[in-house]
């Protein structure tokens, strides 16, 4: 019984800290000492698909091989190897690091892209822009800051063939205009 009494009261204290707990309420940071490089690390998988979802199905079976890191989201790649891959054509791209969200309120963000992209910043998606598609402009994604500090960003991109794009806009809160292409400085891995 005193056991069941124990068990219960742990059961107590676990609900209740789920029921206060507020996705993306504090800033994500690395652990105490740990090193951050500047940028974005990047793997890549090679087929040829049509719809984001695809890239979290096909890393069950391929290999997702590093590439070198990303400095930003802010290329026109055209007919050219995909970022920092080995091909032009059938390129599966997972986008990883932390970027800097240095003020309290609404960031909007949005992508420029030629294929499928989607992005996630602290487990939330923000924006996306799943399929095949020329270059195009997604919607606007909001993504509503608490706390400013380090949140961690994923982001899938596929490119199916002969040309792409992948450029990532902001504009941080308390700024007017257009959105522009989210500086290099704003990311680390």
């Amino acid at each position: 019984m005193r056991n069941l009494k124990s068990l219960s009261a742990c059961a107590l204290v676990a609900g209740s800290m789920l029921l206060t707990w507020v996705p993306g309420a504090w800033a994500q940071t690395a652990a105490p000492g740990a090193e951050r490089k500047p940028g974005l690390a990047v793997c890549y998988m090679y087929k040829f698909i049509r719809h984001v979802d695809e890239i979290a199905t096909w890393q069950k079976s391929l290999a997702c091989e590093p590439g070198a890191p990303l400095a930003n989201l802010d290329f026109y790649g055209g007919a050219d190897k995909v970022l920092t891959s080995k091909a032009d054509d059938g390129v599966m791209a997972r986008i990883t690091g932390l970027i800097h969200l240095d003020k309290a309120g609404p960031y909007k963000f949005a992508f420029e892209s030629n294929d499928g992209v989607r992005l996630t910043i602290d487990g939330k998606t923000i924006v996306e822009d799943p399929g095949v598609h020329d270059d195009q402009f997604s919607d606007l994604g909001t993504m509503e800051v608490a706390k400013p500090g380090w949140y961690p960003l994923s982001v899938d991109f596929f490119e199916r063939k002969i040309t792409w794009t992948l450029r990532l806009l902001w504009r941080p809160p308390g700024v007017d205009g257009d959105l522009v292409a989210v500086p290099a400085q704003a990311f680390v891995h």
